[in-house]
């Protein structure tokens, strides 16, 4: 039988196994479950990473977003996760690669086309001189992960790809490397995510993934809030995460744009 994407999305955990590249070991976690969020990370991965299956959203179906580990107690993540386990209640009781017709078009916009102009890749989200930066600083996040992050389908994607950074954090989260996640939460989806998420949530034609999409955001700004509570690093002062969670921008400024805009 073959397995699922969720499946070699989940590689036996190493608890306790503490691999710094400097930045420092894992610390408390102020109640924080790292497991369970490395698993909705995980899940998120999955529904980024490939397009859904009649298998994936039976999945959803008898396992509910609502009540997974994407279950958080915040307004925008309750209303995300019903959304999207209405649009799974709501397919027919056998589904069909006919019946997700549009759920695959629409994952086509976002994931490959471009149709949508929200590139899933962190590059064309940055300033040109700051992306070879960028890469060379997830190729040293990468190191001691590799077996994780080239795991299908994750070989089949880019290093900077929204997917693979959330199997990176998930790592480090499995690893105990707690401040680890911190840092690079702040050096690498914090900075490009919430705009994707945002793009993907405004234009997309389908729930499902304006769900997928508020959810991911959402998991992201409140591990950075736990997590940094528990560790005691504060965001940065300039990280503009109030603006993003109010959605609104201060007179002249827009919210980043990427080279997928003509």
């Amino acid at each position: 039988m073959q397995s699922t994407v969720l499946e070699t999305l989940s590689p036996p955990r190493q608890d306790g196994v503490s691999v710094t590249d400097g930045t420092g070991a894992g610390t408390g976690t102020g109640g924080l479950d790292p497991a369970a969020v490395a698993d909705g990370l995980r899940l998120l991965a999955h529904l980024h990473a490939e397009e859904p299956t009649p298998a994936l959203l039976e999945m959803l179906r008898n396992a509910p977003v609502a009540r997974g580990p994407l279950a958080l107690d915040r307004d925008d993540a309750l209303q995300a996760a019903a959304l999207v386990d209405e649009v799974v209640s709501d397919l027919p009781a056998r589904i069909t690669r006919r019946s997700i017709a549009p759920l695959a078009a629409d994952f086509a916009t976002i994931h490959r086309t471009g149709e949508l102009r929200a590139c899933p890749t962190e590059g064309p989200w940055l300033d040109e001189e700051l992306r070879a930066d960028a890469a060379a600083s997830l190729a040293r996040w990468r190191i001691g992960l590799e077996t994780a992050l080239r795991q299908p389908p994750l070989d089949r994607l880019p290093d900077d790809h929204v997917a693979t950074e959330l199997v990176l954090l998930a790592e480090l989260l499995g690893r105990d490397r707690m401040i680890d996640a911190v840092r690079f939460l702040d050096r690498h989806p914090l900075r490009w995510v919430p705009d994707f998420c945002s793009r993907v949530a405004t234009r997309c034609r389908e729930p499902f993934f304006a769900g997928i999409a508020i959810l991911t955001n959402a998991l992201l700004d409140d591990l950075r809030d736990r997590l940094g509570e528990a560790c005691g690093l504060p965001r940065p002062a300039a990280d503009g995460c109030d603006v993003r969670r109010r959605r609104r921008w201060p007179a002249g400024r827009l919210p980043r744009a990427c080279t997928c805009d003509p």
